[in-house]
């Protein structure tokens, strides 16, 4: 049975801005032209929602964090990043 519902994360909303604010702050201190959200989205969905924005924003590249999860275990787990690499039809940046 498929499983549905809002992704909840184990940090708080303000955590996720602000760790997305100093990452934007950074990268448009270099010089980068960068845009960052923060927003729940349902399981399952999120890359799909990861690469729709990047169409929609025209990015030249997608970069994400990694959990530090192996091969296997994103594999197996389907993580978030794994599925945006298989679903981009642009470079994809994983950053741990």
């Amino acid at each position: 049975m498929g499983r549905t519902g809002l992704l909840m994360s184990p940090e708080s909303r303000d955590e996720a801005s602000e760790a997305v604010t100093t990452a934007l702050k950074t990268l448009t201190g270099a010089g980068i032209k960068a845009h960052g959200t923060v927003r729940d989205t349902v399981f399952g969905y999120a890359a799909r929602e990861i690469v729709s924005d990047a169409q929609e924003h025209g990015a030249d590249v997608i970069v994400m964090g990694s959990r530090g999860r192996g091969d296997l275990a994103g594999l197996v787990l389907g993580s978030t990043a794994h599925k945006v690499i298989h679903l981009a039809d642009r470079p994809v940046l994983i950053v741990r």
